[in-house]
């Protein structure tokens, strides 16, 4: 699909937006699961919050754990899973909702009408699967993580659960820039990815940061709201807001007449 309506700072608008809500739709995906346990987790931007350099200053709202290699950390949740099914689940949710949200992004872009749907439709399905991709791709040179949770639970090689996982990304990001037929609008799409989703994907890490310490010094602002902290749920309602706005402003310029 040519979408040639759509300007380049449009688009980037698009990517930044859509980045933070795949992100939003990847940690929804844990925290879903550690909502359903009762575990009362407190959730930033990129994960859920904890500790790795020193102990809380609260320790009793907080639960101690290891990394793979050993290191010491807290997690701010009410109580720790008590059994391997729950954190196979704890571990799944985050990459089945990205998948989902890519898989969807694609059935938008094929089933919807409205030419404004079908871009974010796309978009969304190009930031999660290109995230996705690029952090398997990565698999080699990283230790731990949802895949390695996994493969602990099921005895498996962490491989057997990335491999699978990396070629249904890989294909959704494949078939999304199929959509897009010339040459010229793929790039013009992946560079519009690039400039919005990598900017986003820094602020989320300094302000994931900002959640972590406020949370555990106990600041009231930064207390959960359905399990995300605050300031995230905040940050991530105005960008659903931003992209609605998207919407309208792009189905007005359709709209127009010449």
């Amino acid at each position: 699909m040519n979408f040639q309506k759509t300007s380049f700072l449009q688009l980037i608008v698009l990517a930044l937006l859509l980045s933070v809500i795949a992100q939003m739709i990847h940690e929804s995906g844990h925290l879903l699961v550690y909502q359903a346990y009762e575990r009362e987790p407190v959730w930033g931007f990129i994960g859920l919050v904890q500790l790795w350099d020193k102990p809380p200053l609260q320790p009793t709202a907080w639960v101690e754990t290891s990394s793979p290699d050993g290191q010491k950390g807290w997690l701010r949740l009410a109580s720790p899973a008590n059994s391997k099914l729950e954190e196979l689940l704890e571990a799944a949710g985050g990459p089945l909702a990205s998948l989902l949200a890519a898989i969807l992004g694609l059935l938008l872009l094929r089933q919807s009408r409205e030419l404004a749907t079908r871009q974010a439709g796309l978009m969304l399905s190009l930031t999660s699967s290109l995230a996705m991709s690029l952090y398997y791709l990565r698999s080699p040179f990283r230790v731990g993580g949802d895949e390695y949770s996994m493969a602990l639970k099921l005895s498996l090689a962490k491989a057997e659960i990335e491999v699978p996982l990396a070629i249904a990304f890989i294909t959704c990001l494949l078939w999304g820039f199929h959509e897009l037929k010339t040459g010229k609008i793929r790039l013009k799409w992946l560079a519009a990815i690039l400039l919005g989703s990598i900017p986003a994907g820094l602020a989320l890490n300094l302000m994931d940061a900002v959640v972590r310490s406020q949370v555990n010094q106990g600041d009231p602002l930064f207390l959960p709201v359905f399990g995300f902290s605050f300031p995230v749920l905040v940050v991530d309602s105005l960008c659903l807001f931003g992209v609605w706005l998207w919407w309208r402003s792009l189905q007005k310029t359709i709209t127009r007449p010449r």
